[in-house]
């Protein structure tokens, strides 16, 4: 009986985590750019989680499972297995904002962070007092690394990203860019926007702030499948009713789930204090 309780508990704390991420969500349903996170779920037997051990030889009273073994099915519980992020594209929203850009496509923009280079989708984007294009946050973009940039001589890695900041200082308060993503002050071309795509988006890792970690080497390729919108924003890709259904579905089960173990208890407590009576 014990057992059953367990399986119950495993099923709360699995549904309460679930909750959690399903909240974070919604709490962030109007970030613009913000991917959802979404939870899955394993379950395993514990006998089979366990070491294999050798069959052992019943020496006490014989119960009906010595005949008929369960391999740990009565002791099967649900764990939460992670989470991983939905990169499906959000709709895009018209700001006509010149610093607002979305983009259109799996890209990603490059930025400088006192941790090293990360990836954003958050184009939300303004002037720093030192004339730097950067993030809401503070962050530099980055242009495009130029060809062969480090051909021919070695290159120190935090000067190559230093060369690669966006300088808007005395150009003007007036930039286009193009689809293509380059920048243009007038006539005069500033640079390319350094734009990635991933092989693989399941070693990109969420960092908050809107800020990805690419965690597999060689694994940025150059964006050949993303446009670039200028005045525009991406809303997130959180669907508010879905999310609404979703927390609805998690917290019944939660409720179930506390409700076994409140059955279960209570058919413990007859165990221990009626059943001894007889």
């Amino acid at each position: 009986m014990a057992s059953g309780m367990w399986t119950a508990a495993a099923g709360a704390s699995a549904q309460s985590q679930n909750l959690d991420i399903i909240a974070n969500n919604l709490a962030n349903a109007d970030t613009p750019a913000f991917k959802k996170d979404v939870p899955t779920f394993k379950e395993y037997l514990a006998t089979v989680e366990r070491e294999h051990e050798a069959a052992d030889i019943p020496r006490g009273q014989i119960k009906d499972k010595d005949f008929y073994p369960l391999d740990g099915r009565d002791q099967s519980y649900v764990v939460m297995d992670g989470a991983h992020t939905s990169f499906r594209q959000g709709n895009l929203r018209v700001t006509q904002s010149q610093f607002d850009l979305a983009l259109d496509g799996p890209g990603f923009f490059e930025v400088s962070t006192p941790g090293g280079i990360r990836y954003t989708r958050q184009g939300s984007l303004k002037v720093g007092q030192d004339g730097r294009l950067v993030t809401s946050e503070g962050y530099p973009v980055l242009l495009a690394e130029p060809t062969g940039l480090s051909a021919g001589r070695p290159v120190n890695p935090a000067d190559a990203v230093s060369s690669r900041t966006i300088n808007l200082k005395d150009r003007g308060t007036h930039f286009i860019i193009n689809p293509q993503g380059e920048i243009y002050a007038g006539e005069e071309l500033i640079g390319k926007l350094s734009i990635v795509e991933f092989q693989d988006l399941n070693k990109v890792r969420k960092q908050g702030g809107q800020l990805f970690e690419n965690t597999k080497p060689n694994n940025t390729i150059s964006a050949g499948h993303t446009q670039v919108h200028q005045g525009v924003i991406e809303n997130s890709n959180v669907n508010p009713i879905e999310e609404m259904t979703n927390l609805i579905k998690a917290h019944r089960l939660f409720e179930h789930d506390l409700k076994s173990l409140k059955t279960y208890g209570d058919m413990m407590g007859k165990e221990a204090n009626e059943v001894g009576k007889l």
